[in-house]
């Protein structure tokens, strides 16, 4: 008899805000909200005290000061997200050899026959859940089940610091209880195109055709939904790559298309990669962009060049790529970065073949940059472009 398998899915809640509450204790239970600070700039991350005002990810800020005068609105610290990043996901080795974080905030947990050591999954869940707020002072809200696309939308049922364990043979129930607008992957214009078609809800779909709705949302959208509701979707967050990589992604609330916001985004998602290069002692010659539209359409691109040098260079390597895919018409819903090909301690004689003596110098101030950075626990020195968003972008 097979193993029955065991994912959570692992979301640190609210991340960005929480940190800075956990760090400025005067903070606590009031509205945070970390983001850009000019009119330009867009809201990362609020609290949940912000959350009850209307304010979200991917706002202007503009915005949210209207709709929360008194938040407190702070510029993001990327090196200190990654510095409470890394305790959590450290404290997840102790739990299970299989794990794949797929952003700076959220992992998935391969649990499955972890139950010899940690008993039931709702037990190693608490069990998890209370020695990450012991260790680290934060929350998680985990979701539990037989595949990662249902842990994922579980893991968002029972926000902040919750636990939701879908249980097998409970996928389809699970599914069908859910509004519309909390199905994974399903976005504002494919809910317009549903109901249009008087498709109002998760039973509705799924007392549907694959046919019909191929005829309303398109071939991959109609699979896809098909599935979806029905819970069988068992590759959506498997690895696409089968080589050492290290890798990040973003799925927004609210679909992104401007220019500026998904440069804004595809800046941090380099950072973050770079930071976690620099700390691995790893380098790599291939990057990969992954682009999953509004209608679910997912696409990737990717090159192999010269070993990523800095942040600027994967920045401008990815948008690059980025710009040759992009459709330029269909809102995007989540974006990928990813360095292939990781090698670990290329000689610097190698080293040199591949980066010209000013490249090198780029390099080495970056990671000393870095260093000091995680060393210190606070901004000493940033590029430039870092300092820049600081005042306009998303953080």
């Amino acid at each position: 008899m097979a193993t029955e398998k065991v994912f959570f899915h692992v979301d640190i809640d609210a991340f960005f805000a929480s940190v800075e509450q956990l760090d400025n204790p005067e903070y606590m239970g009031k509205p945070v909200i970390v983001g850009g600070q000019s009119e330009r700039g867009v809201v990362s991350t609020c609290s949940y005290e912000a959350r009850k005002f209307g304010v979200h990810s991917a706002m202007p800020i503009l915005q949210a000061r209207k709709l929360c005068p008194s938040g407190i609105f702070l510029r993001g610290r990327m090196d200190r997200y990654h510095e409470k990043s890394k305790e959590v996901m450290s404290i997840f080795k102790d739990f299970t050899p299989e794990i794949k974080q797929i952003s700076v905030d959220e992992a998935f947990l391969n649990m499955t026959g972890m139950e010899k050591i940690f008993g039931t999954p709702k037990n190693s869940a608490l069990l998890l859940k209370k020695t990450i707020k012991e260790e680290t002072g934060l929350t998680v809200s985990v979701g539990c089940a037989q595949n990662k696309y249902i842990a994922k939308i579980a893991s968002g049922r029972s926000k902040p610091d919750g636990l939701f364990i879908v249980k097998a043979g409970e996928e389809i129930d699970f599914m069908k209880s859910l509004p519309l607008k909390d199905v994974w992957g399903v976005g504002g214009k494919t809910r317009e195109r549903l109901i249009a078609a008087g498709l109002t809800s998760v039973p509705q779909i799924f007392n549907s055709s694959e046919h019909l709705l191929q005829s309303i949302l398109g071939n991959a959208s109609g699979s896809f939904l098909f599935q979806a509701v029905r819970g069988e979707l068992y590759d959506v967050f498997s690895d696409d790559v089968k080589s050492h990589s290290i890798s990040t992604e973003r799925t927004f609330e609210h679909d992104l298309f401007s220019h500026a916001e998904i440069d804004d985004v595809m800046f941090y998602l380099a950072s973050e990669l770079m930071y976690r290069i620099f700390d691995e002692k790893v380098k790599g010659k291939t990057v990969s962009v992954k682009i999953r539209y509004n209608d679910f359409t997912t696409v990737s691109v990717q090159s192999t060049g010269a070993v990523v040098n800095d942040t600027q260079d994967l920045f401008e390597r990815a948008r690059e790529l980025f710009y040759k895919k992009f459709d330029n018409k269909t809102p995007i819903r989540l974006l990928g970065l990813c360095i292939m090909n990781i090698e670990s301690d290329i000689p610097e004689a190698q080293t040199e073949l591949f980066y010209s003596e000013k490249n090198v110098k780029k390099r080495k101030i970056e990671e000393t940059m870095y260093t000091l950075t995680k060393k210190e626990g606070k901004n000493i020195l940033k590029p430039a472009r870092l300092l820049k968003k600081d005042k306009d972008g998303l953080e």
